[in-house]
């Protein structure tokens, strides 16, 4: 795509990244995104990284850096999706060179991401663009009660 700007997101950019959210199967928000957002902005640690393309929105990734005090620190994806009438057209590619980019220029050696056992093409995506398969695991959640008030 010739006219694909990779950048960093705006608070802007909500409502877009909640219908990509949505096409990721993470249904959420423009107010949630909103809400959530500032966290990623101008930050050391995490980014949101967008593809535009025309003046829209068509893939997001987002990374974080994470620090275990029994690994080395590294770089994750926690969110990465492009857009279904722009899959297939380097966007992903491109968000995921920028995601490479971040993580070096942060002194990171290792870039990390997880992925549900069922997106074989995102399997296929992510093997083409070098990473390598390194585990298979559950994941388990506890939905537990707290005080909203309390936070």
């Amino acid at each position: 795509m010739e006219d694909l700007i990779i950048r960093s997101a705006r608070l802007e950019d909500s409502t877009a990244l909640a219908a990509l959210s949505a096409q990721l199967g993470y249904p959420t928000t423009a107010g949630e995104v909103q809400a959530r957002l500032p966290r990623y902005i101008d930050s050391d640690e995490a980014r949101v990284i967008v593809a535009e393309s025309g003046g829209q929105v068509v893939g997001w990734t987002s990374i974080d850096i994470v620090d275990h005090f029994y690994l080395d620190t590294f770089a994750e994806i926690s969110g990465f999706v492009v857009d279904a009438e722009h899959r297939g057209k380097g966007v992903g590619h491109a968000l995921m060179r920028e995601a490479e980019r971040w993580t070096t220029q942060k002194g990171l050696s290792a870039l990390r991401l997880k992925t549900n056992i069922v997106r074989a093409e995102a399997h296929r995506f992510y093997e083409g663009m070098g990473f390598e398969r390194t585990r298979t695991q559950y994941t388990y959640v506890k939905k537990l009660a707290y005080d909203r008030q309390a936070r």
